[in-house]
């Protein structure tokens, strides 16, 4: 073969090789555009859970409204409260229960210028009901009108009385009905006489009306040292 023919033969060798490279070189493209396209596809494929963890979020949500059932039942607590203290507070003896009373001095009492007296008070009602605590007392003269009156409470222990129909409790009281006090008069009598008395149940708004068998003068500004309320009519001979 020629020299001629021997090139020819070799630039179709190697224009043969130069398609081969190029005819690879392209079918590798492809492959590159389809990862390109897998990783863009992938991208919804995050989206997705993405999506599926937001819809733990209502859910989520939804399991957060017990506490707020509770909360709101909670709530609901102080409502109540308030029906069931009304209720005890029915059952606490007023001035319809026990519209009337009697003062009577407590026999051996005296002593020192001083006197003791039950005020006492009867439920003439049908049904029972408590007293516990102090009486507020307003003495009245003859014509109704108040007089001066101070009340003082005996320290001493409170006790809940319960009252039955028809039976009394009484608050002890006591006076002086002859010594007189500061700026009261030192002959006669030193305050004007108490005919008629009020006595107010603990946590009562009414009054109840109070005998007096004798009038006395309550010295020392109408001062009464009262007990609280114990059962019975009256206190122990000697007060």
């Amino acid at each position: 073969m020629n020299r001629i023919s021997v090139l020819a033969v070799s630039g179709l060798i190697g224009a043969a090789a130069l398609t081969a490279g190029c005819s690879s070189s392209a079918s590798k493209a492809p492959a590159a555009t389809g990862s390109t396209t897998s990783a863009v596809s992938s991208t919804p494929a995050s989206s997705s859970s993405s999506s599926s963890q937001g819809a733990v979020g209502p859910a989520s949500s939804s399991s957060a409204s017990p506490p707020t059932r509770s909360s709101s039942t909670a709530s609901s607590a102080p409502s109540t409260a308030p029906s069931s203290s009304a209720s005890s507070h029915g059952n606490r003896c007023t001035a319809g229960e026990m519209p009337a009373g009697t003062w009577k001095v407590v026999a051996g009492s005296e002593g020192a210028g001083h006197v003791a007296a039950d005020i006492s008070l009867r439920n003439t009602s049908t049904h029972s009901c408590t007293v516990a605590g102090y009486p507020a007392i307003s003495m009245l003269a003859s014509d109704q009108h108040p007089l001066p009156t101070n009340v003082v409470r005996f320290p001493t222990a409170v006790t809940t009385v319960t009252v039955a129909p028809g039976a009394w409790i009484h608050s002890e009281v006591r006076y002086s009905p002859n010594i007189p006090g500061p700026g009261e008069p030192q002959t006669g009598e030193c305050e004007p006489m108490t005919v008629h008395a009020l006595a107010q149940l603990p946590g009562d708004t009414a009054w109840a009306k109070v005998t007096l068998p004798t009038p006395t003068a309550v010295c020392e500004k109408g001062t009464l040292e009262a007990k609280p309320f114990a059962s019975g009519q009256a206190s122990p001979s000697g007060g």
